[in-house]
């Protein structure tokens, strides 16, 4: 049999066309198939598809559609699925219809892949704890929170949280042609204590670190560097830390004759040990199992913090990459405190307003009317 068909046998089959203009492709097909002894490959072909492969027909249509609804089910109701896990689904089906061996196939991680490439299935990295959350506990808090800052223009609403930042941390894939061997992951860290408001007033971070200020500042004090660090066993906020930096931030309100609330998450450490004595900042928290929603810093903040801050780890790596090709490779992360510190504050004091106000928003606990309504009337007090 034939694979292609000659100049003449086209324009046979065109006249053939000509003659019977109600024929189908389908029947046109046939009747070349049976003239000219036509193999099934040249049949399938379509002129308006030139990359077009050929159709195959589906073994167990049924099965994948039934396995199609049963990821689809998987993904309404947040159960995370494997590839390994669909393969398996596939197989327990065939054994519950009574597949026929003759009919059997094996479901391959070549079936698994052509399957997701076909219906537009891709593997996607679930993060965050959202879906964890109970949405009746999420719309309490919502209320909870609009309630509490009702009452303060958004120049006056602010947030803490803490992030850690690696800041020696070396990637954990590099692109090579052989597998690479591993270097001993830095361990180093400190924890950045950020705040703010509506972005009209960036308030520097604190950073939390483990070395005394004496041996990391070669001598000199956090306030000489232009930096608020404190230094703890652990690295991690405590109660103590806490209630210094209100009283801080209560003397700076003060001196600026403003009373803010201070939002953060409810956590131990974040708890006042008297709240009498911050008359210019009243700190609420964040109602329990509702942060992973109400965060507004989680919404968006942090990643573009830590975003403009990666840009200046891969810069300080790229500049020296070519001393340390020549030395230590596991060196090539390794940053003093001090610089870190300062790449966590420019990188802070960068991040967009736009991005800050928009996580805000996100979170659902601002009275959007009443900071409009307040944003006029200042407006109006200044014409």
């Amino acid at each position: 049999m034939k694979l292609r068909m000659t100049m003449s046998e086209k324009h046979e089959l065109n006249a053939h066309h000509m003659q019977n203009p109600s024929a189908t492709y389908t029947e046109l097909a046939t009747w070349a198939a049976l003239k000219f002894a036509l193999r099934q490959a040249t049949l399938s072909y379509r002129s308006d598809k030139t990359n077009r492969k050929n159709d195959r027909i589906v073994t167990l249509p049924d099965i994948e559609v039934r396995i199609l609804e049963w990821v689809l089910r998987c993904e309404d109701l947040c159960v995370y699925i494997t590839g390994e896990l669909i393969r398996k689904h596939a197989s327990v089906l065939c054994d519950q219809i009574d597949v026929s061996s003759a009919r059997f196939i094996f479901f391959s991680k070549g079936w698994l892949y052509k399957f997701q490439l076909k219906y537009g299935l891709t593997r996607k990295v679930q993060h965050g704890e959202v879906g964890s959350v109970s949405p009746a506990d999420v719309a309490v808090g919502r209320q909870a929170m609009m309630a509490v800052t009702r009452g303060y223009d958004d120049k006056n609403t602010y947030n803490l949280n803490e992030t850690v930042f690696f800041y020696c941390m070396a990637p954990h894939h590099s692109i090579t042609r052989n597998r690479q061997p591993r270097t001993k992951k830095s361990k180093k860290r400190i924890i950045a204590l950020t705040t703010n408001a509506d972005r009209s007033n960036v308030v520097d971070p604190v950073f939390i670190g483990t070395a005394p200020c004496s041996r990391c500042f070669n001598g000199m004090s956090d306030t000489d560097l232009g930096f608020d660090y404190l230094a703890r066993k652990k690295g991690w906020m405590t109660g103590n830390n806490f209630n210094a930096y209100l009283n801080e931030l209560n003397d700076r309100m003060s001196a600026e004759d403003r009373r803010v609330l201070l939002l953060v998450d409810n956590a131990p450490p974040h708890k006042p040990d008297d709240e009498t004595l911050y008359a210019n900042v009243n700190v609420k928290m964040l109602l329990k199992n509702t942060t992973s929603h109400l965060q507004q810093q989680d919404a968006g903040i942090i990643a573009s913090f830590k975003a403009k801050v990666k840009q200046r780890q891969v810069q300080n790596a790229l500049d020296q990459i070519g001393s340390v090709m020549a030395g230590r490779q596991d060196t090539l992360y390794e940053v003093p405190l001090v610089e870190a510190m300062a790449w966590a504050k420019e990188a802070w004091r960068s991040v967009a307003q736009s991005t800050i106000v928009n996580c805000w928003k996100c979170s659902g606990i601002l009275d959007t009317d009443l900071s409009s309504f307040s944003e006029h009337v200042a407006a109006m007090e200044h014409e």
